[in-house]
């Protein structure tokens, strides 16, 4: 399901600190059934060209994740979406300290109804028999960002949108910024924003314990277009430097890392 030895690493420790998290944002928003999931940010193989990652990542290995889905159903991901990166901002510091210095290919997404339901589905026998050892064959390990979030619908004027451009923006905490202030600061630009999008999503991210986060803060935009996508994009990190990052509640080094993806609803659940 995208990433092994990041899943098998964080499921554990999850499952007994899913109470914590990173910011908690306030305002009108509203959760749902599926509002808990697993996004995995990550890179191709080295080796592996970006139309063979594409290929495999959708035509192999995601239906690989829908026969899981028909044989195994109470194990398996209940909603399970891939997204294309095909550009993006990143982050000025060092490569080898910070995978967010690294271009992504892609963000996986995977609804689950607990976090102890990560550490069930790595022990079933299609998950060991079909998927543990295909990650492997398609994605850089030692670079995916694991990301447990909790999601918050912020805008919805659309119903199922069908390969839709998106905006990720992903913010880190600055160590000494207040969580709450952070938090108000990150709802209050949501109300400012210009550009009025189908779909907005703000994901909490959820600490390990004891662990520092590298992004607390993920925002989803579903658009029309990819010229309405590139405009949100450029006008959301403008928000977000302004409110976040210049007043010191974001880390000034980390500054905002943006992503331009294509949304592919691999299976999109019960509604």
């Amino acid at each position: 399901m995208t990433c092994r030895r990041t899943f098998i690493k964080a499921s554990a420790s999850l499952a007994l600190g899913a109470g914590l998290g990173g910011a908690s944002a306030q305002g009108a928003s509203r959760t749902g059934p599926k509002s808990l999931k697993v996004q995995l940010v990550g890179r191709r193989r080295p080796g592996m060209t970006l139309a063979e990652h594409r290929h495999h990542i959708r035509q192999v290995h995601g239906e690989a994740v829908l026969r899981y889905i028909r044989v195994d159903p109470e194990n398996a991901p209940r909603r399970y979406v891939q997204n294309v990166v095909f550009d993006g901002q990143y982050r000025a510091t060092p490569p080898g300290s910070d995978p967010f210095a690294l271009n992504r290919d892609f963000v996986t997404q995977v609804w689950v109804e607990d976090f102890a339901a990560l550490e069930r589905s790595r022990r079933t026998a299609f998950y060991n028999e079909h998927l543990k050892d295909d990650e492997d064959r398609f994605v850089d390990q030692a670079s995916v960002v694991f990301l447990p979030s909790r999601e918050r619908e912020i805008v919805s004027r659309a119903g199922t949108l069908v390969a839709a451009f998106k905006v990720f923006a992903f913010v880190q905490r600055a160590p000494s910024a207040d969580a709450a202030a952070f938090a108000s600061a990150w709802s209050r630009a949501a109300e400012s924003a210009g550009t009025l999008p189908l779909r907005h999503v703000q994901n909490d991210v959820i600490a390990r314990p004891g662990a520092r986060l590298l992004v607390d803060a993920v925002d989803e935009f579903w658009l029309s277009d990819e010229a309405a996508a590139r405009a949100l994009l450029a006008s959301w990190t403008k928000l977000l430097t302004d409110a976040l990052v210049r007043p010191g509640l974001a880390a000034p080094e980390a500054g905002v890392v943006s992503l331009l993806a294509r949304e592919d609803v691999v299976h999109a659940g019960a509604a």
